[in-house]
């Protein structure tokens, strides 16, 4: 079983490595018309809590920016995550490419940036560093048959294998956590689905969470909040559950 996900995560990996690419799923794509089209995106979402793919990186609330660079279906930006409290930050890299109904992602994720364990950022050194590298391929459907499908694969970095005998983390030996998520748009509120076909990080590596698991399940629905006849805030809620944590959270979030 334990060979089959290996293969499986190295199959996701090579199949998302030919195009280069990212797209943050925290990232809004609506950008203000004018006559002339600015290559930048700027926009920050507030958030009442930080989840992120059934398990949770902050519970206080967060600001979280993204700034990016885009041409076409290529993009390249950063996007991050700070807590109100000042204990959780984390910034990530990106770069993107878009082909028809296809995405195909490239990320350089870094949530190790605060705390006592704190790992030096341009520490890129395969058994210390607080990286962790992904490669994700997404397909979203026609308006009339509005699915979503992503494939994310954790290939390189932090994400290491849980070692029940040393009782930590493994640091010879990569993990290849795997997150596959399921999407169906109605016309205010979609409903998602997250599994995890393996050990990896969304069993936190360790816990009696290990191998096949749906690890996130809910509703998103969305509202705008209008200011004026040329302005109006985006208003988001998800309703979550992680059955295999028996966990619950119901986060709000505004994008500007």
């Amino acid at each position: 079983m334990k060979n089959r996900n290996i293969s499986l995560a190295a199959f996701l990996t090579l199949a998302c490595a030919l195009p280069l690419a990212r797209v943050s799923a925290q990232i809004n794509k609506s950008s203000a018309s004018t006559s002339q089209t600015s290559p930048f995106k700027v926009t920050a979402d507030l958030v009442s809590s930080y989840y992120w793919r059934g398990s949770v990186s902050s519970c206080t609330p967060n600001f979280q920016p993204t700034f990016s660079v885009f041409k076409g279906g290529l993009e390249i930006g950063a996007w991050g995550s700070t807590s109100f409290d000042g204990n959780y930050k984390e910034l990530d890299l990106y770069a993107s490419c878009t082909a028809g109904p296809l995405k195909f992602t490239l990320t350089d994720y870094d949530w190790n940036l605060t705390g006592v364990t704190t790992v030096k950022y341009f520490n890129y050194k395969s058994k210390e560093t607080g990286h962790i590298y992904e490669c994700s391929v997404g397909y979203t459907g026609p308006e009339s048959f509005p699915l979503s499908i992503s494939a994310n694969v954790m290939f390189a970095g932090a994400d290491k294998k849980w070692d029940e005998t040393l009782g930590a983390q493994d640091s010879s030996k990569q993990a290849y956590s795997t997150y596959i998520e399921f999407g169906y748009a109605f016309k205010y509120f979609s409903l998602f689905i997250g599994i995890t076909p393996s050990d990896g990080y969304y069993g936190d590596y360790y816990g009696g969470y290990g191998g096949f698991n749906v690890c996130n399940i809910g509703l998103t629905a969305t509202k705008n909040i209008k200011i004026s006849d040329a302005f109006s805030l985006p208003l988001k809620a998800t309703l979550g559950f992680n059955p295999q944590k028996e966990d619950a959270y119901l986060v709000l979030g505004i994008t500007f």
